[in-house]
């Protein structure tokens, strides 16, 4: 094998042992990089990767809490809240008719506290949700409910009284 070795070195003895001109590796290195491709500059890749992530989070968190289990009462019960809701609804709607311009901030502000009292209402049919339906949760739910009634009932006696008192004020000046 150092025979085969010796006999490839003997036949290429024509090596270049000469020193380099000064610089010669600077203008290799300069040419090597000349030679490569250019990388185009693509700035945008890391923007869209952030902009699909900041997507993919947010779809994620907003269709975890759009879609709160549905409250299943038992029938009993159902039909309370049913019965309940017709009646706030109705009454609701029975003050926004009476709306004018002397009722408004009265009814608005009737409104605002209605949905303190809907978030209430909201919170119990969540403990429902974690812990079950009993009996302590449901007496709050119905006396929720029938604290908006009257509050509704309320509002609308105080609604006719600024009313009559515009219609008693206005025949008098006619």
């Amino acid at each position: 094998m150092k025979d085969n070795m010796n006999q490839l070195f003997d036949k290429h003895t024509n090596w270049d042992f000469e020193t380099p001109n000064e610089g010669h590796e600077n203008r290799f290195l300069s040419k090597l990089k000349s030679q490569e491709p250019k990388k185009k500059k693509r700035a945008w890749i890391p923007i869209a990767i952030a902009a699909s992530l900041a997507l993919s989070f947010g779809i994620i968190y907003f269709n975890d809490f759009s879609t709160q289990p549905e409250v299943v009462f038992s029938p009993p019960v159902q039909e309370t809240h049913d019965y309940f809701s017709s009646v706030i609804n109705s009454e609701l709607k029975n003050l926004q008719q009476h709306e004018n311009p002397e009722t408004a901030i009265l009814i608005n502000d009737a409104l605002k506290e209605m949905e303190t009292l809907e978030k209430d209402y909201e919170s119990l049919k969540n403990e429902i949700i974690k812990n079950g339906e009993n009996k302590q949760i449901v007496f709050a739910m119905i006396t929720n409910m029938q604290t908006r009634i009257s509050f509704i009932k309320t509002v609308l006696e105080q609604v006719e009284q600024i009313n009559n008192l515009k219609t008693n004020t206005n025949e008098k000046y006619i």
